[in-house]
């Protein structure tokens, strides 16, 4: 796998480079930033080839040692007559398509005891996502030179067809792709012949035996499902990752909610059966199955199984798999699980990243721009209107849904973080405790914005005030390049990585910080923080939803660099004004984010839907526009992909 690795590295070098020789920049209409951001995805090319190249001869071999293919070159010399072919077979085909393999090969690796090899292969695919970004970036402008800037993405797939007649195979990593710009209609309409049912995980011999074996546990564990009373699917792009974000940790409590209530759940993605999902099946008893939106896997599934609830893990969850469980399973309750609500943080990111606009001005709902993210919005939105219920966290974003958006209040219910009873007397005092930390993961954007922010922004300042508290910076996937050169020791900021136990970690440190500019939904490093009782400086953005107006801050807001450094040198060293802080955020995590009381409130409102659906349905004409023929965009190329394999089968 190594070697195969290294020679698609050593192939990208080749064709990135052949791209900035060989197409002119006044023939092409191409500005110096074309050629300097594909110089510095060669050279992460070029670092991946080493590092993969270094791995292997620590096993004792060396790139060369193996027989290799020449796809890669071929692909390099049929597109050099044509620059729009040759972005949307490199960046836009080869790359992405590493996206889509990538967690499985990790896992195959993990798999094989060589953990090692699997921390390289996981820097290089989370680094491959800049590369798909770029290729979107400079494909959109090659296409709006070339006059078909209006049908782009038809372009696209005109190019990759005449490239690859067959189409693409799949699973695509829809997480993945769409986190590098890459949303699902440039690829979708492209998925070439899959399987009509839904399949185990592959093993890494892939011998038939295994496979066969593999079948008949799923088809035991489907069954076992169907034969359940009580029965929920939880339907999501990829499987809830509890050690990975606070979503993860949301939506892992959810089914715990739903278990302690006497349901039994299944998870369902179209991603590839992984280490999250075997954690599901051995820390929580949930099934989980893999199928692909794009067969009749998920259709089979319901029509076996009959569940009364199915919840979608975000609305490109609702895309995948809301039409099928209208049609196959209409009894059942479909409930949106937005976690936050994507199109906020998008809009909030485009004005402060690409705009240059301060965050503060991106606080007042009513006033938002959301015109850049159009698409997502009414993508989202309709994903709203569709679904019976949808479950939101913030007290801001329901009240903009509503007023602005003219989404019913009733259709919306509050599903904020759970946390159990918080002991007192386990809290570490004042002095048990030093230091100052930020934990969040590297995978999500307002994160890395923050980190880079409070390096260059913040950090001089709070070093003026001569304080010598170090920053620690605690998260997963913050091993690659970009994270790594963040770590500054002579000036107290150190990239500490992955954090086992948030709890543990946090409550070490007298401060935590969440200087964010952009972002959405309620924050779990908060939440967590005022769990063990650290208190957290936070900017607006970071506060936004966590608190009513009658509760006091744990900690303190401020948005501005000099009074974010200064608010951090008061409450490390005031004493009183420390334990206020403490005291007010263990107060707000009791009652805001109360296990028992939110756990009550979930499944009394999700069974008083469940009760009411047929009249919920009939009053929601919205719902009803967007289920006609007319606005099911989603389904018919669901439904345009299955035609056509059946095709292909026959």
């Amino acid at each position: 796998m190594l070697h195969a690795l290294a020679h698609i590295e050593l192939g990208a070098i080749d064709n990135y480079w052949d791209t900035i020789v060989r197409f002119d920049p006044v023939d092409h209409q191409l500005p110096k930033d074309f050629y300097d951001d594909f110089l510095n995805v060669a050279a992460d090319e070029a670092r991946h080839f080493a590092m993969v190249d270094h791995r292997l001869r620590e096993l004792g071999s060396e790139y060369g040692a193996l027989p290799a293919t020449v796809a890669l070159l071929e692909h390099a010399a049929n597109t050099a007559a044509d620059l729009a072919a040759r972005i949307a077979v490199v960046p836009l085909v080869q790359e992405a398509r590493g996206l889509d393999s990538g967690d499985r090969l990790v896992h195959r690796i993990k798999s094989m005891g060589d953990k090692a090899s699997a921390r390289v292969v996981e820097q290089i695919v989370w680094e491959e996502r800049e590369h798909v970004r770029c290729g979107i970036k400079w494909f959109k402008y090659i296409a709006k030179v070339q006059k078909r800037e209006q049908d782009q993405v038809a372009y696209f797939q005109e190019l990759v067809l005449q490239f690859f007649p067959d189409g693409l195979p799949g699973p695509f990593d829809v997480e993945a792709r769409l986190a590098a710009d890459m949303g699902t209609e440039w690829y979708q309409a492209l998925e070439s012949k899959v399987a009509h049912s839904y399949q185990p995980q592959s093993s890494a011999s892939g011998s038939a035996d295994v496979k066969k074996k593999k079948a008949q546990e799923q088809s035991t564990s489907v069954a076992a499902f169907a034969a359940s009373k009580k029965k929920v699917v939880l339907a999501g792009s990829v499987w809830p990752e509890r050690t990975s974000s606070a979503a993860g940790v949301r939506s892992a409590d959810i089914i715990s909610v739903l278990q302690e209530r006497g349901y039994q759940v299944l998870c369902v993605s179209p991603s590839r059966l992984n280490d999250h999902s075997t954690r599901l099946e051995l820390e929580q008893d949930v099934r989980c199955i893999q199928a692909d939106a794009n067969t009749d896997a998920f259709q089979n599934l319901l029509l076996e199984t009959l569940p009364q609830l199915v919840i979608f893990d975000r609305f490109i969850a609702e895309e995948m798999y809301g039409w099928q469980a209208k049609k196959y399973a209409p009894e059942a309750l479909r409930v949106l699980d937005l976690q936050d609500v994507h199109f906020v943080r998008r809009a909030r990111e485009f004005a402060v990243k690409k705009q240059g606009a301060r965050f503060e001005d991106t606080l007042d709902g009513a006033r938002l721009d959301v015109a850049p993210v159009e698409k997502i919005a009414i993508r989202e939105l309709a994903s709203i209107h569709r679904s019976d219920l949808t479950l939101y966290v913030s007290d801001f974003e329901r009240d903009m849904l509503v007023s602005r958006f003219q989404v019913p209040s009733s259709s919306l219910h509050c599903c904020d973080f759970f946390y159990p009873e918080i002991d007192l007397s386990a809290l570490r005092s004042f002095d048990e405790r030093k230091n100052v930390a930020f934990i969040g993961s590297f995978k999500h954007a307002p994160n890395v914005d923050a980190v880079e922010w409070m390096k260059n922004t913040i950090l001089p300042l709070f070093r003026s005030m001569e304080n010598d508290a170090e920053i620690h910076i605690y998260g997963s996937y913050g091993e690659t390049k970009r994270f790594v050169k963040l770590d500054y020791p002579t000036q107290g900021f150190f990239m500490k990585g992955f954090a086992p136990d948030a709890h543990e970690t946090l409550s070490q440190y007298r401060l935590s910080i969440a200087p964010l500019r952009f972002g959405a939904g309620i924050k779990g490093k908060i939440a967590d923080s005022w769990f063990v009782g650290t208190p957290c400086v936070a900017t607006s953005i970071g506060a936004e939803g966590m608190t009513s107006d009658d509760t006091l801050w744990g900690g303190a807001i401020a948005d501005n660099p000099e009074t974010f450094a200064d608010e951090m040198q008061r409450l490390y060293h005031d004493v009183p004004r420390w334990t206020a802080a403490r005291d007010a955020g263990v107060a707000t995590c009791s009652l805001r984010y109360n296990q028992s009381r939110n756990a009550d409130s979930l499944m009394e409102r999700v069974e008083r839907a469940m009760s009411e659906k047929h009249a919920l349905r009939e009053h929601n004409w919205m719902g009803r526009i967007l289920w006609s023929e007319k606005f099911r965009a989603t389904e018919y190329m669901s439904r345009y992909i299955r035609a056509k394999n059946d095709v292909a089968d026959e």
